[in-house]
């Protein structure tokens, strides 16, 4: 009988800066990275991975939280999900409490 594997989803939450989702939360992931459906490959091949790279150009200045596998390498949330985004008020606010702008 075999066990399935179970994957730990981490849920981020950030705001689109430059096409790049910066993660405010978790703190200990202060960085700006892409977002990919991929599932990690085990070589890091980044022409298959930006081809499923989640567009967030029409997201930009946008609070939004998202589900995903951070990479060690802090690059990319691998299996990405948008689970919400923030209208105008609320991404004004997050910028605000967790950017301090």
């Amino acid at each position: 009988m075999k066990i399935a594997e179970v994957k730990l989803m981490t849920k981020f939450l950030g705001v689109v800066e430059s096409g790049r989702f910066r993660i405010l939360e978790p703190k200990e992931h202060c960085c700006a990275v892409r977002l990919t459906q991929l599932i990690k490959p085990k070589l890091l091949d980044e022409a298959t991975i930006e081809k499923h790279q989640i567009d967030l150009s029409k997201d930009e200045g946008m609070a939004m939280i998202v589900e995903g596998a951070l990479g060690r390498e802090e690059l990319w949330i691998y299996e990405a999900k948008v689970v919400d985004r923030g209208g105008p008020i609320l991404s004004e606010v997050v910028r605000k409490v967790f950017i301090g702008e």
